[in-house]
């Protein structure tokens, strides 16, 4: 059986291979989880398709691989239909009426449509071997490769791959079957027309991979442009594709900033009283009381007054849809780069139970184990860059939500109280709003409220 990567949903239609939990020889159950693959939602779990023994792995942690390009092959104890079905023709015979005589014209193959079993098709690919070409009746067998190596032909050198020394510079090259990448990679520097042995590999281990094979391709044209117009200044080419999950966060806010009228509004914060209770219950609880659960429980106060900023807006049909719950996603900065996971349930839940949810939730995020559920659009977005050193900025609206608050680095400021200058702790609340739902008025309304609860944090308890 050969398994092809699967469709995860939500018109994901590539990801990137992570990791193998099985290998070669393995027996493996229906629904076992084989494998993990980063999609551009998240890291999904790959299970078994049948019950069987695993007998080739053809991806490799760090491939890129699309839905339905097969990943590996299972034996499942059934007849290979593949060994006993009967072989096709080899040929196609087009029959002409010449002078009462028949003609036979060959149909040339392409090594995708000759008789070879996998195993033979892949060694045929690390000698650089095109199938389609070789004069060979029935099923090619290992046997049958032995006196074409490095060939098209038997015994000819049509296909002959590059030698190891180049002609003109004297340099020593690596033949492509030196090289470390997977069949499919090598299949597609072959279609690109790309000297695999040139590419430098960014896989693990030196290992090429497709991004590599494209962006040497991207390189190599850019580079033959240049020569086209004449240019004679030096240019270096870099080129780095983004990663499944980047990709979706560059289409989500190229979205949200060129749909949606974004204005921000900036508001400084005393959070004298907030740092000290915080700090005094953080020693007395665990787990860990961060600032992010007071914000959390600050902004959904606020929205029961301010109800359009807990809210989803579609701007084709230009319908609001206030939502009941309070669910709000939270930026988290990864290896694999921005995630906003969801925390749900803020107004059933007490500060303790929102630290630890958000504990597990960013631990998880960090890990990759997060699933698709985890990622959905929860009704509000928190980010943090206070953590990082920025004071105010201007957030992204996460769509389909009308509106997300920022928060700044919390520090002392020198600030006047009762007509004396005197230092305080303070912090800046940057808070995006989408102006076809949330006008200014309102937006100033909503954080000052906020603002309110924060200064205030005791009667903000009581709240809550």
């Amino acid at each position: 059986m050969k398994f092809e990567f699967p469709d995860t949903g939500e018109g994901v239609t590539e990801g990137k291979f992570l990791d193998w939990k099985i290998k070669e020889g393995d027996a493996v159950e229906e629904d076992q989880v084989v494998g993990e693959a980063e999609t551009d939602k998240a890291v999904v779990e790959i299970p078994a398709p049948a019950n069987g023994t695993v007998k080739e792995l053809m991806a490799e942690p760090g491939d890129n691989v699309e839905v339905g390009e097969v990943i590996m092959e299972l034996e499942t104890g059934e007849k290979d239909v593949e060994e006993n079905q009967e072989e096709p023709e080899e040929t196609e015979e087009i029959v002409e009426q010449d002078s009462g005589e028949e003609k036979t014209e060959e149909v040339v193959e392409s090594s995708a449509d000759v008789l070879a079993l996998p195993k033979v098709r892949k060694l045929a690919e690390e000698r650089g071997i095109d199938l389609g070409s070789l004069d060979i009746e029935g099923r090619i067998r290992e046997e049958d490769l032995e006196g074409v190596e490095k060939t098209g032909t038997k015994g000819g050198t049509e296909n002959k791959v590059e030698s190891e020394e180049n002609e003109e510079s004297g340099e020593m090259i690596s033949t492509p079957e030196d090289v470390n990448a997977t069949p499919s990679v090598r299949k597609l520097a072959r279609e690109k027309g790309v000297n695999i042995s040139r590419v430098e590999g960014t896989g693990r281990g030196g290992k090429i991979t497709r991004s590599d094979i494209l962006s040497f391709e991207e390189a190599s044209s850019s580079e033959e442009s240049l020569r086209e117009t004449g240019s004679t200044e030096s240019h270096e080419v870099q080129g780095k594709e983004l990663s499944g999950l980047e990709k979706n966060v560059a289409r989500k806010m190229t979205e949200s900033k060129f749909s949606a009228p974004h204005v921000t509004h900036v508001e400084k914060v005393d959070v004298t009283d907030l740092v000290e209770l915080r700090e005094k219950a953080d020693e007395e609880v665990d787990p860990h009381l961060t600032y992010m659960p007071f914000i959390m429980k600050a902004s959904m106060l606020a929205m029961r007054e301010y109800p359009r900023a807990n809210a989803h807006f579609n701007g084709d049909s230009m319908e609001l849809d206030v939502k009941e719950d309070y669910n709000f996603n939270i930026a988290v900065d990864t290896e694999r780069g921005l995630l906003v996971p969801r925390v749900d349930g803020i107004s059933r839940k007490n500060l303790l139970e929102l630290a630890q949810d958000l504990s597990e939730t960013v631990e998880a995020a960090q890990d990759g184990e997060l699933s698709n559920e985890d990622m959905e659009p929860g009704s509000f977005s928190i980010t943090n860059l206070g953590v990082i050193g920025g004071e105010e900025f201007t957030p992204i609206i996460n769509p389909p939500q009308t509106c997300i608050l920022g928060m700044g680095k919390i520090q002392e400021t020198a600030e006047v109280v009762n007509g004396e200058v005197v230092p305080r702790m303070t912090m800046k609340l940057s808070f995006s709003y989408d102006h076809r739902v949330i006008d200014g008025a309102t937006a100033a309304r909503f954080v000052n409220e906020i603002k309110e609860n924060l200064e205030n944090p005791e009667e903000m308890m009581v709240s809550i």
